[in-house]
């Protein structure tokens, strides 16, 4: 469970009391519907507060923030996936293994494939960037 958001820094933004309380309760929702209704707000109140540019940026902060954890925690996780996906690899039952080898080489292939595009990228933000200096 992703620990609650704080809402300490909502009231540096000036939102009112009911709409640092619904923050939290509509962004881990499964859906806007199901958080209004934590939040006892209709969403027609939620799509009006969104189209106040504080509150926006008070929810976009606040669902960085939740991603952010989130995203800390598959993090943490990831060294056990692949103990776990490499043990596979030493089953007895030959598809169990078949799959597991076939999900380390996937995994590893989608990993070069994203480095060799990060380079790529970088290079042709280094050649945009050098042609800008020059304008």
């Amino acid at each position: 469970m992703i620990r609650s958001i704080r809402q300490n820094s909502s009231e540096s933004v000036k939102l009112t009391a009911r709409q640092r309380r619904a923050i939290p309760l509509v962004l881990p929702a499964r859906n806007i519907e199901e958080g209004c209704r934590s939040a006892r707000i209709t969403t027609q109140t939620w799509y009006t507060w969104l189209r106040e540019e504080g509150f926006k940026a008070e929810v976009d902060r606040q669902r960085e923030e939740v991603i952010s954890e989130a995203l800390d925690r598959l993090k943490a996780a990831v060294n056990e996936a692949v103990e776990g996906l490499t043990a596979l690899m030493g089953a007895e039952e030959k598809n169990i293994r078949l799959r597991a080898c076939e999900r380390v080489l996937d995994f590893l292939l989608k990993s070069k494939e994203l480095e060799e595009i990060e380079e790529r990228l970088s290079e042709l933000e280094k050649a945009v960037g050098g042609k800008r200096g020059g304008i």
